[in-house]
């Protein structure tokens, strides 16, 4: 079968090379097809394969354009399924199922999702417990915004991902610098441009965590799993760890609320990844994604379960039911790292690693010769992850806090004279 895969991310290169091992066709469209090159081992002998087309397109985020591309390919040679792995294009996903009548989630839903203003005034009222908010669309009306909500709160752009641009303000100095270095910010790279949309949020502490479910196509939402999601770099928002587990105090009522979010966004269909706050009074919705989780967890999913949750992604897309990964007796956990200071990147060794107890594998993301920045703003300081595994997520945290230690990471530092 056919399958168009609208952009990707490194992770989910993975399930193209799985698609390409099972016979299926896969038709990748990306605007710049060589970051994936660049950021995924298995990316090369993907794009080599027989099965494997490669189409390079300028305007693949404009989805009338898209749509266009989609039916010239479908017309040359039926494609079966469409789907992402990609947070910045699910409704352009959505919107080319649509157009060529296959299995997908609705626009309206998919829109809902991804665009974080629509999630918070589509909810706002229902019963779904949401900080106070709000919603900006011309940059002039922002400080009124931030004195209606008032200091602390958070700021974040409406279509970000991976908490790019996504602040704590403490203060009218914050928001000054804040709106300064948004000023100049009018795309995410690969093409995807921002929209002003903002939100601004009123603070509320508690741990971050997130509901792994999948909407079958019959309409029936399966919760299959948590995900707990660590944070540091304060005043900035990074993901430092995940692991993926059942069995949280607090477990029926997330399911619960996450189940009364899908439904009142119209989220019908696919994998979902529902992000929660638990603050004081209970869980306060975070944000939705309108696809599977990305960084490591799809791995620690099928460590647990011993299902591959990028190929089931697909298996969806082509109109079957998928396999659906709940956690198993084994807990998967992984820790991200960065650098801690400016350089570049002379080795990343993991071989201490190896005697650790549950240790199960560990990756770089930036070869030697590499600059880096510190790990002080988003995601996309990462620069490699180690996977445990053990008996309980205690467990697998300690671990993982350990073999963070064993890491031998070396780099070249300028020094100021």
């Amino acid at each position: 079968m056919h399958i168009l895969m609208i952009e990707c991310n490194p992770n989910g290169i993975a399930g193209i090379a799985n698609a390409l091992e099972l016979g299926h066709d896969v038709t990748l469209v990306s605007v710049d097809p060589d970051f994936y090159l660049a950021a995924s081992p298995l990316a090369e002998a993907a794009y080599a394969h027989p099965n494997c087309e490669v189409i390079k397109s300028e305007t693949a985020f404009s989805i009338d354009e898209l749509t266009a591309l989609a039916r010239e390919l479908h017309e040359r040679k039926p494609i079966h399924g469409v789907t992402t792995y990609s947070e910045y294009h699910t409704v352009h996903t959505a919107s080319v199922a649509e157009a060529l009548g296959l299995p997908g989630m609705s626009v309206d839903g998919a829109r809902n999702a991804r665009h974080k203003h629509l999630t918070r005034l589509t909810l706002d009222g229902k019963g779904v417990r949401q900080p106070r908010f709000a919603h900006v669309a011309d940059p002039a009306d922002i400080e009124p915004a931030v004195r209606e909500i008032g200091f602390p709160c958070v700021v974040k752009p409406s279509d970000g991902t991976a908490s790019l641009h996504v602040l704590h303000l403490k203060d009218e100095d914050d928001l000054r610098a804040y709106l300064a270095e948004l000023a100049d910010v009018a795309d995410y790279g690969r093409g995807v441009v921002r929209i002003p949309d903002l939100l601004i949020e009123e603070f509320v502490t508690g741990d971050l965590i997130s509901v792994e479910s999948c909407v079958l196509a019959s309409g029936e939402i399966v919760h299959l799993g948590l995900t707990d999601r660590p944070l540091s770099g304060f005043p900035y928002f990074i993901e430092m760890g995940a692991t993926y587990f059942r069995g949280h105090p607090l477990q029926d009522e997330l399911f619960a609320a996450t189940t009364q979010v899908l439904e009142g966004l119209g989220v019908d269909f696919g994998f979902i990844h529902t992000e929660f706050l638990l603050g004081a009074d209970g869980p306060v919705l975070c944000e939705v994604n309108g696809r599977l989780i990305g960084g490591i967890v799809p791995s620690l999913m099928q460590i647990s379960s011993g299902v591959d949750p990028y190929l089931e992604v697909i298996r969806q897309a082509l109109g079957e039911r998928p396999e659906l990964a709940f956690p198993g007796d084994t807990t998967a956990g992984g820790h991200w790292f960065g650098a801690p200071i400016d350089g570049t990147v002379e080795s990343i060794a993991f071989d201490k690693l190896a005697d650790l107890p549950g240790y199960h594998s560990a990756l770089a993301y930036r070869k030697p010769g590499t600059p880096v920045t510190r790990l002080s703003r988003s995601n996309f300081d990462w620069i490699g992850h180690i996977i445990f595994t053990g008996s309980d997520r205690d467990e697998v945290n300690k671990r993982c806090e350990e073999g963070l230690d064993s890491i031998d990471l070396r780099m070249k530092v300028e020094v100021a004279r």
